[in-house]
């Protein structure tokens, strides 16, 4: 097998595992401080240096984020300047659809060196994993810098992969994007936006999330006073002035004892991202005809269920939507006195709402192929689906191991052929339409079901969260 690729950047060899072939720490740009990513130009280091052979073998740097302050682990290093990315394909001279994981940590956590979708690299597939910046690195709206950082890395690493499919045997025909979480509202978000690049994207496939981080610039502005604020810090200037060990502090600081999972993420600055986003969402689909795999659980945040519920209602709930609270609060719990009511709300306005309005919003304005499902294994928890999907199946009961491989070659066949058909049972994955029809996903059962029953108000916010 060849092991040797040429790309843009720069010319790597990788490493053989489990009949796949891995490239880690490739660059695809660079980061500055606070700055939209910058292409990787390996010539300016001279000529020859674009066919000098380099060893990718190795994770390379990874997100700044609160673990880089601990150094558990000294193979993982990390910085701003983060910018690489991590392939896993079959056979560089194949032709195998690509598929994009960006993965999920509420904006502020995750990275390359810990693959979500690990599943994805036993398939017949290329699995590109990207880093991006975090927090206030990527997402944070500071007097100065440039708007939607974080965004402009995905857009970037997309460049990329088109510029270099055929090098490590990927379709450039046949680009899916996949996320998990603010990994799936990144996605979202960049098929909202105005970049033409997403207009060579062919299927997406949204795990717990949809458009509901997008935010006005209004609330990106408060969001970043808190953190001032909070540190004793004048104007959002000064973060120009720190270590990237002394931005994080500054941020884990504002974000210590609060659920700060929605307050960074894509901003409406009317450049990336404009108020008429619904618009060119729509606009997109009807051009290109990319076709959605939404998810949701049916208990999201169940792991709130040990927290006090006055400590839930008190600080989780304004630290998710803010002043758009009351609104969800009221809108969306029946039985304000329970406390797995409140739970499950959360759960719902979080993740299965957005799930749900993206569909109808696509479906109703478009003739639109879109596939949903509602997720009950792993008790419906965030992320119970790609939990589901990694495990070994020795560690599954024998009962629930077939279905396991069923669900995973629905998946296969939306990746590769649009169409989530298994034929070893005959089942087709029923498309959302106004019959409204999901793929209930069970440990030991595929079903289809109506979701007539989960028919939610329509003058509800679109952004979750607001200050």
């Amino acid at each position: 097998m060849k092991k040797i690729i040429k790309t843009t950047t720069g010319t790597y060899q990788g490493i053989v595992d489990h009949h796949h072939l891995d490239f880690l720490g490739i660059p695809f740009g660079y980061g500055r401080r606070f700055k939209r990513a910058e292409e990787f130009s390996i010539t300016k280091f001279g000529k020859n240096e674009i066919n000098k052979l380099q060893y990718a073998v190795h994770n390379g740097i990874q997100p700044m984020q609160n673990e880089a302050l601990k150094q558990n682990d000294s193979k993982i290093r990390f910085g701003e300047n983060c910018l690489n990315l991590d392939i896993c394909t079959p056979n560089v001279e194949g032709h195998y659809p690509i598929v994009i994981e960006f993965f999920g940590g509420g904006f502020t956590t995750g990275g390359n060196y810990q693959k979500q979708m690990s599943w994805l690299d036993h398939q017949g597939v290329v699995h590109v994993v990207p880093n991006y910046r975090l927090g206030l690195f990527g997402w944070g709206k500071i007097d100065g810098g440039d708007t939607n950082v974080g965004m402009s890395d995905q857009l970037m690493c997309i460049q990329w992969v088109i510029d270099n499919a055929k090098s490590f045997g990927g379709d450039v025909e046949n680009i899916n994007l996949i996320g998990l979480s603010a990994g799936a509202k990144s996605i979202a978000a960049l098929m909202a936006s105005n970049s033409s690049i997403l207009d060579r994207v062919k299927k997406v496939i949204l795990f717990s999330g949809g458009v509901q981080t997008i935010r006005d610039s209004k609330t990106a502005d408060a969001v970043v006073k808190r953190v001032c604020r909070a540190n004793n810090i004048k104007s959002s200037k000064d973060l120009f002035n720190l270590t990237d060990d002394g931005l994080q502090l500054v941020q884990e600081k504002a974000l210590e004892d609060h659920f700060a999972t929605n307050w960074f993420g894509p901003v409406i600055d009317q450049d990336l991202i404009s108020d008429d986003w619904q618009e060119k969402l729509i606009a997109r689909v009807k051009k290109t005809g990319f076709k959605s795999l939404i998810s949701a659980g049916s208990n999201e945040l169940k792991f709130f269920e040990d927290m006090d519920q006055e400590k839930i209602e008190g600080q989780v709930l304004p630290d998710l939507f803010g002043k758009n609270a009351p609104i969800f609060k009221k809108e969306l719990l029946h039985e304000p006195d329970s406390k797995a009511a409140l739970i499950e709300m959360l759960g719902t306005a979080m993740y299965a709402l957005p799930a749900r309005r993206l569909a109808e919003l696509l479906t109703k304005n478009s003739d639109a192929e879109v596939y949903c499902n509602y997720v009950k294994v792993e008790e419906g928890k965030h992320g119970g689906i790609v939990a589901y999907l990694n495990r070994p199946t020795n560690e599954l009961k024998i009962d629930y191991r077939k279905n396991q491989t069923y669900i995973t070659q629905l998946l296969r066949e939306f990746i590769e052929n649009g169409k989530p058909y298994n034929e070893e049972i005959k089942y087709e994955w029923p498309a959302y339409d106004d019959d409204r029809l999901v793929l209930e996903l069970d440990a030991d059962d595929l079903k289809s079901v109506s979701v007539i029953n989960y028919r939610y108000p329509k003058d509800l916010p679109w952004q979750s969260y607001k200050l």
